[in-house]
């Protein structure tokens, strides 16, 4: 008789060939005998999605994937699920078509989809979301991107409701910046009869600062026998990106400055700190050395490291030595705290040119993979990853568990952060660099790991550009820490983060084990 492990062996055999050496995620019940599949699901491997469906979880010891990682696994899903029951006649509503083109692949709480096979029927799907299978006349024409059935770009911006324009303006911002010209536009209004939806678009186009296509809107439908009312559809209260009114930039970019633009001056009204002039540089720097204890000790502990003062200390009086104790050579911990020292000496050095008056928009182009090659090239040296890992922005996609974002794609990354690096050097108030700067590089996430601890040098390094000292992020605080982030990410709200990093800003460091053993010992002299 077979073993239970080799009984689970064979499964995951058979599971291994239905998913293609582990290329898909999502699969159908009946793609599995009864026996494999049950067996499957009992030891973790696999999860309901819904009747008929499931996900795979390579990591069973993991927390539940559905619940803590419903973004890894949604839109293929969504692919899938559709295609299964709608054979490719099927395409996504304008607004998830605009947000999908627009480089946002967060989870929205509801898709519409529209099919002929449709029933009008709403189907519930995990976290809270669902999809409506929405009945259209005909089968409809559709863009294939990530076998996902998108409305063609310019179709979906002349279908969008008018509350979209103001509820994803973002996303719609990202698009419009993207389209060369108005022909295609014309097109769909024009066919359509849609004086009043050209109206909508001239105004949104006149609003970003392009001015001559919406001109040439105007004037083409009323050439046609129109008379188009010019409306701006955007909130007018809302600062937005000023658009180049002769070139197009990819949606990553325009996302991004958009976000800047859009989150500046809320970032500027809750800032409860002063802009101040260093004058002391050397007290400054010996401020920064005094707090490298309390920051790298909650910093790798925010990102999951299990760290001890005594292993940060050992690290930074130069006691880490791998070719001596093995250990050293081989805990993850070891190496994250080397390398945490190593890029905190590389980001010290350029807080100096920063106090000199570098620009800090150009230095931190030039220096962020600098610092990212620092933080794991003792993981280089120890072999656990390649050389080449540490070049350049991550090649993949990835997921952050827990949140409704996910970062941008691989073919968007280096857009969003040149247009990252341009609004950082146009920015005239360094205080908002500090508090921007560092949430839109983690909303990006450009780097396969390291993309916290590497915003949190950001910060700092802005926070010296404005006169502020260093500033810890407690362990402690990471649920509100990440919870500010996700408002940011998924709400465009930057007030949580700004009145958070504000408060931790005039608060003294979290205080270390020395701390408190020098309290102790002065009170006793006392």
């Amino acid at each position: 008789m077979a073993k239970p492990n080799e009984l689970l062996a064979a499964s995951l055999a058979e599971l291994r060939g239905v998913t293609q050496n582990g290329t898909r995620s999502v699969v159908k019940s009946e793609e599995l005998s009864r026996v494999h599949r049950e067996r499957l699901q009992d030891n973790g491997f696999l999860e309901e999605i819904m009747k008929g469906w499931l996900a795979v979880n390579s990591r069973p010891s993991a927390n539940n994937r559905i619940d803590a990682a419903w973004s890894t696994v949604y839109w293929e899903f969504v692919a899938r699920y559709l295609d299964d029951r709608f054979a490719g006649e099927w395409r996504l509503s304008a607004e998830a078509s605009v947000a999908l083109w627009s480089e946002n692949h967060s989870i929205p709480g509801q898709v519409i989809v529209r099919s002929p096979k449709a029933n009008n029927q709403l189907v519930k799907l995990p976290s809270n979301t669902s999809l409506y299978l929405l009945r259209s006349k005909e089968n409809e024409p559709a863009e294939t991107r990530e076998r996902l059935r998108l409305m063609p770009m310019e179709e979906a911006i002349c279908n969008l409701s008018p509350e979209s324009w103001r509820t994803l303006a973002t996303d719609v911002i990202a698009v419009i910046g993207s389209i060369r010209g108005t022909s295609t536009l014309l097109q769909y209004l024009l066919d359509g009869g849609r004086s009043h939806v050209g109206g909508r678009i001239a105004g949104a186009l006149r609003h970003l600062g392009r001015t001559r296509d919406a001109d040439t809107i105007i004037k083409t439908l009323e050439s046609a026998g129109y008379n188009p009312h010019e409306d701006n559809p955007f909130d007018p209260a809302v600062d937005l990106v000023r658009l180049d009114a002769r070139r197009t930039q990819a949606p990553s970019a325009t996302r991004i400055k958009n976000l800047w633009a859009k989150m500046g001056k809320d970032a500027l009204n809750h800032i409860g700190f002063e802009q101040l002039r260093i004058n002391d540089r050397a007290g400054y720097i010996s401020d920064i050395d005094e707090r490298y204890v309390a920051d790298a000790l909650n910093s790798l502990s925010i990102e999951g490291y299990e760290v001890s003062e005594e292993l940060i200390r050992r690290v930074q009086d130069g006691q880490w030595k791998p070719d001596e104790d093995a250990q050293d050579y081989e805990t993850k911990n070891a190496l994250a705290a080397k390398g945490y020292r190593l890029a905190f000496e590389e980001v010290r050095d350029d807080i100096r040119k920063i106090l000199d008056g570098a620009p800090t928009g150009e230095l931190l182009e030039a220096r962020h993979q600098d610092w990212f090659r620092a933080m794991f090239s003792p993981s280089v040296t120890a072999g656990i990853i390649k050389a080449h890992q540490l070049a350049g922005y991550r090649s993949h996609n990835v997921y952050l568990r827990g949140s409704s974002h996910v970062p941008l794609p691989p073919h968007a990354i280096a857009d969003a952060m040149d247009a990252l690096f341009e609004s950082i050097s146009e920015e005239s108030d360094a205080r908002v660099k500090a508090i921007l700067a560092p949430f839109l590089f983690t909303y990006i996430h450009p780097f396969p790991d390291g993309n916290g601890r590497t915003a949190r040098f950001i910060m700092n390094a802005l926070l010296a550009e404005c006169g502020a000292p260093w500033t810890v992020i407690p362990v402690a605080r990471r649920d509100e820490y990440m919870n500010a982030l996700e408002e940011a990410s998924g709400h465009e709200n930057i007030a949580p983060l700004t009145r958070f990093v504000s408060e931790l800003v005039n608060a003294p460091p979290p205080s270390t084990e020395a701390d408190a053993s020098h309290k102790n010992t002065q009170r006793k002299r006392a």
